[in-house]
């Protein structure tokens, strides 16, 4: 038995899932299994993943119809028996150093997780240079019990994604956590990252960027509000302002709390300001159903830090669809600039 397992999902991704098996197989701590899911691939994937199982005793293939990447984790997550588990998407990097440092700091600490930083390469296209950003976890701190929830801010402060995380397997086989397989098209990863947090008795916190998550946005002009988008993103703001009351963090973290709100309402409406431009007609249902789900959190936003944040929010709220579309264009504008460059 492995002491880690890496679950990763493969899905049509040939061109690049040689270069994030090598990074995971590259790691200097040994004592892992890579756990490579073919989800159904109609290209080269599936080849791939047999090859390396081939050549390499640390690599387990399971392939399945294609259900999607939360089945697909879900259905590695069953038939595995190791201590740790940690994930990688199938077009992204491990960094050196990750499984060995963080679960160094999980085996010393005796926590239930470790999360750690991680860097975003987003490409605009093909041939331009990636945009660069960072987010990492604010402090190297083990939390635990009462800590989590009186510093809720500090707890939260790296990335919602699965992969910047090493968990404990019995805290999910115990506490049930599997990832929902309605969702396909975000919010998952939050939803899962939360389920963790509320049944964790110790989490770790490693300030170090160990993962190189690599974002390819195609050309579409549109966006899709999908039942299933609606349905993750209302399931995860949902699950973390409960999360929030239920721990007293709205009194003891106000403004971190309406920050963190503020930046659920915020999230539709960037991810369509990366997609591309829409006619008004075709974005004012989108503002209709952020304006109208998010009603009952408005009381948050007028202790929002950021003016602009907060005065954008307040736009929707009030429902002043033309001035939020006027400003989506000039956020657009800047965008594309950052495209170009």
């Amino acid at each position: 038995m492995a002491t880690v397992s890496v679950i990763m999902a493969v899905y049509n991704s040939q061109d690049y899932l040689p270069y994030a098996i090598q990074s995971i197989l590259n790691q200097d701590y040994r004592d892992f299994e890579l756990v490579l899911v073919d989800d159904g691939s109609t290209d080269g994937s599936g080849r791939i993943c047999d090859e390396y199982a081939l050549n390499n005793p640390q690599v387990r293939v399971l392939h399945k119809p294609n259900g999607g990447m939360c089945e697909a984790r879900n259905y590695a997550l069953d038939r595995i028996d190791s201590t740790y588990v940690a994930f990688c998407d199938n077009d992204d990097r491990y960094f050196p150093g990750l499984l060995s440092d963080n679960i160094d700091i999980l085996q010393e600490s005796g926590a239930d997780c470790v999360y750690y930083g991680r860097r975003l390469a987003l490409f605009y296209n093909s041939s331009g240079k990636p945009r660069m950003s960072e987010i990492c976890p604010r402090e190297k701190i083990v939390l635990r019990e009462e800590e989590i929830k009186r510093h809720y801010d500090v707890a939260r402060s790296g990335s919602d994604a699965v992969w910047a995380c090493v968990y404990r397997r019995d805290v999910l086989e115990e506490a049930h956590i599997r990832f929902d397989e309605r969702l396909r098209h975000g919010h998952e990863d939050t939803l899962f990252t939360l389920n963790f947090l509320r049944n964790a008795r110790g989490i770790a916190l490693n300030p170090k960027t160990y993962y190189l998550w690599i974002r390819r946005l195609g050309h579409s002009s549109s966006f899709a509000l999908t039942d299933d988008f609606k349905l993750g993103y209302e399931s995860a703001t949902r699950l973390e302002e409960q999360t929030m009351q239920e721990w007293g963090v709205n009194s003891q973290l106000p403004s971190f709390c309406a920050n963190r709100m503020a930046r659920y309402l915020m999230n539709p409406l960037e991810t369509m300001l990366l997609l591309g431009k829409l006619p008004y007609r075709e974005a004012l249902p989108i503002y209709e159903w952020v304006a109208d789900f998010f009603e009952p959190y408005a009381h948050y936003i007028p202790r929002v830090t950021s003016l602009p944040r907060r005065a954008f929010c307040e736009l929707v709220l009030n429902r002043n669809f033309r001035l939020v579309h006027t400003a989506m264009d000039a956020a657009r504008l800047y965008v594309d600039h950052t495209k170009r460059g």
